[in-house]
């Protein structure tokens, strides 16, 4: 019984919603031709513009339009051409299929391969056909995990989660937005925002965060140039070493930004280039145009015990190979100290860099004609290192005590600092052109699970010497 009245009340219904439903629309239309024929309304609400979608599939009875092959719909906001009649025309070309590294915290080491579609243009956006990707160690850290305290790295993986990886690229232009000043076809290199990831075959780019390639340079090589590059380039000039004359101390001299900072501070002028890394990279950073290279293992202070402070006259082995060089070479203390080793990671904070030569007025210059008062500089440090340098990236106060800061890269607008970085590629330093800036290259992989996956896994293990590099 009950579903029997069920069954006559949903008959009732259909036949009152057949009876109704022509009425309400010949109300509805016959009020909305008198609110559109007003002035007032004409003038806020001018009509839209009607185009044919080429992938539009015709359906049965009157609006399939007499059987034509299109149909007409509301075009979207981008739309500027006149209405047209339904007609023929030729398909669209459907958003490519791409592949892309994605963060996925369940997978090994944290990152895997997938199929997406390809990006839309954007205002000001370039779509970039990449050919090559820097691997940086913030990618294997998932972006923000070297910025907060080691107890969160869960939270980070959560944070990036299903994003793709990476920042820097070079390729070449697929499509420009009009007015981006970028030609179909031209090779170019940059970097995208953070978490919007260039490790993908196609990727939208602001314009503003992209320059031409350097010629001299291949694709892998101009994609390992961008992010360590902008590091050193943005650091020095900062920091006022961008002048002939200056001396430069790079700690962690043959890592990704380290090297790159030894030949940048050389193709700029300075005057006294000295390197800290380990003994099997010597030479290699002295190839980097070092004037002189120091191995840290063959300088480590004898073991410290924070409870006993013991003598505290002891000799520093590093502390007097820095002296030694200074006073060979003539001058004052340095000008600047890089750090590119120190961060929050236990294994870093033991070699105590900063304690061991950032306090001491004979190494680096804390005199009232220094070129810069904080000129000890990180790039890597404690949670709160990462706020007051955001606090300066954001607001250009700098609340960093005398004598240190933790720098942190701005991608925003960097055109003008890619560009110097290709002047530099084609051997157009200040110094003359003595020597051309060119990444080292350690090793190159492929866009897959394992390519990737190898990359994050040597980044992990701390030796990498110079860059790594995906190449498409």
């Amino acid at each position: 019984e009950g579903r029997s009245s069920r069954g006559a009340g949903d008959a009732t219904f259909a036949t009152l919603r057949a009876t109704l439903t022509p009425s309400l629309a010949r109300v509805l239309h016959s009020a909305g031709r008198r609110l559109a024929s007003r002035p007032s309304f004409a003038r806020r609400h001018p009509p839209r513009t009607l185009t044919a979608r080429a992938n539009s599939t015709p359906t049965e009875g009157p609006s399939a339009g007499g059987g034509g092959a299109g149909t007409l719909e509301r075009g979207d906001d981008n739309d500027r051409h006149s209405p047209q009649l339904s007609a023929p025309m030729p398909a669209a070309r459907a958003r490519e299929e791409i592949r892309a590294a994605v963060y996925d915290r369940k997978a090994e080491e944290g990152i895997r391969v997938v199929t997406k579609r390809a990006p839309k243009l954007g205002r000001g956006d370039v779509l970039v056909r990449v050919r090559a990707c820097g691997v940086n160690p913030v990618d294997a850290k998932f972006v923000v995990a070297d910025k907060l305290p080691e107890s969160w790295r869960g939270a980070a993986r959560w944070l990036v989660d299903g994003r793709v990886a990476g920042f820097d690229l070079s390729g070449v232009v697929e499509r420009a937005y009009p007015g981006s000043g970028f030609e179909v076809g031209e090779e170019v290199f940059g970097a995208v925002p953070p978490l919007r990831g260039s490790f993908a075959d196609l990727v939208a780019v602001p314009s503003s965060q992209l320059a031409t390639k350097p010629p001299s340079l291949t694709h892998p090589e101009a994609a390992a140039l961008v992010l360590p590059g902008l590091t050193v380039v943005q650091a020095l000039r900062q920091h006022g070493v961008t002048k002939p004359g200056a001396r430069v101390l790079v700690i962690g001299a043959s890592g990704g930004v380290g090297h790159l900072a030894v030949q940048v501070a050389s193709a700029t002028g300075a005057s006294l280039v000295v390197g800290v890394c380990s003994g099997r990279n010597v030479e290699f950073v002295k190839s980097m145009g070092a004037d002189e290279v120091l191995d840290y293992e063959a300088l480590e202070p004898e073991p410290h015990d924070d409870d006993d402070l013991g003598d505290l006259t002891r000799a520093d082995p590093l502390v007097e190979a820095l002296s030694e060089v200074l006073s060979t070479h003539g001058g004052g203390p340095f000008d600047l100290v890089l750090d590119t080793v120190s961060s929050h990671d236990k294994r870093d904070r033991s070699q105590r860099y900063k304690s061991r030569i950032g306090s001491d007025p004979a190494l680096l210059d804390r005199g009232p004609g220094a070129l810069d008062e904080h000129n000890y500089v990180t790039i890597g440090g404690k949670t709160g290192g990462w706020i007051t340098a955001g606090v300066k990236r954001l607001t250009g106060v700098n609340l960093f005590k005398r004598g240190k800061e933790l720098f942190w890269i701005n991608f925003n607008r960097c055109a003008p600092d890619l560009k110097t970085l290709r002047a530099l590629a084609e051997g157009e330093g200040s110094n003359g052109g003595v020597r051309a800036v060119k990444p080292a290259i350690e090793r190159t992989v492929s866009l897959t699970d394992e390519g990737v996956r190898e990359a994050f896994r040597m980044l992990h293990g701390r030796r990498v010497r110079g860059k790594l590099a995906i190449e498409l």
